[in-house]
């Protein structure tokens, strides 16, 4: 047995994910690996995934990207006065592409020097190479928004990481945040085959209750969290989870003859399994 790192719950194994080892705490809802993959371990897991076309596929997928993230950036104008809006783990700046065409002064920063590399040039001087403590060091002027989409389970102390994103951002500025969701049913239904269960990606996966208490404790009020959907295709989905769950994709292989390609490549909004959080940093 494991203790939760957000509460004094004991939690209990869940499964096991080579080279990993999976708890949960039930109450809480929170899944985490009892001992984290080292930050070199995950570096070659990722710089692998880049040389075997990782961002050339997603790039190929910016149409699907562009719908996404214009939705979340309309969803955002709803919440946030102010205009300087920064992307935490901004890959090729597709987000800060919409942000601007909606009117924010949009910033990046981004560990990938391959994936700032395929950024549009206009867009590509508004990245900076490293992680949010970069400019946190050079205390540049601060954000009114800050976006972290799909980071927060990669990293090795989620509290500290949402605190960096605190110190960041101005007075009563906004995170909004997407991460997978440990109460979706899909967690329920597939169970140790859950596509978000990625060892050498995925150390910390949160339900909304984990989310809650995690935004609580690193600074944050006025929490609103629910589903976060996705603009994509059948084809696409089923390629982004073809490493960490070939079993359902050898499914869908032999049973996609069945469907015509117009519906497999049809764009579709849906929820895969992951929470959309706005919240704003106290005083």
């Amino acid at each position: 047995m494991q203790k939760c790192p957000l509460s004094d719950e004991i939690a209990h194994f869940y499964c096991r994910k080579p080279p990993a080892d999976y708890y949960i705490s039930r109450k809480l809802g929170l899944i985490f690996q009892n001992t984290m993959p080292s930050v070199h371990e995950m570096a070659v897991y990722v710089d692998s995934e880049y040389q075997s076309g990782l961002y050339k596929d997603y790039v190929e997928a910016s149409a699907l990207k562009y719908e996404t993230f214009r939705r979340r950036i309309e969803l955002i104008r709803k919440y946030v006065d102010g205009s300087r809006l920064l992307d935490v783990g901004c890959a090729s700046g597709f987000f800060i592409e919409m942000a601007l065409k909606y009117g924010f002064d949009a910033y990046g920063v981004e560990l990938s020097k391959q994936a700032i590399a395929l950024a549009k040039p206009e867009v590509g001087g508004r990245i900076t190479n490293g992680d949010v403590n970069l400019l946190h060091v050079r205390n540049e002027q601060k954000f009114d928004v800050v976006v972290a989409f799909d980071i927060i389970e990669h990293t090795h102390d989620p509290i500290k990481f949402l605190q960096d994103i605190r110190d960041v951002l101005s007075p009563q500025g906004w995170l909004v945040l997407t991460t997978p969701d440990t109460g979706h049913f899909l967690r329920y239904l597939m169970g140790s085959h859950w596509p978000m269960l990625q060892p050498l990606q995925h150390t910390y996966l949160f339900s909304k209750k984990a989310m809650q208490k995690a935004l609580e404790t690193a600074g944050f009020n006025k929490i609103h969290i629910q589903n976060a959907d996705k603009t994509l295709t059948l084809e696409y989905l089923m390629g982004q989870i073809r490493i960490n769950n070939p079993l359902l994709t050898k499914m869908y292989r032999v049973l996609s003859h069945l469907l015509p390609m117009a519906i497999r490549k049809r764009p579709i909004s849906v929820n895969i399994g992951e929470m959309l959080v706005f919240c704003q940093r106290e005083s």
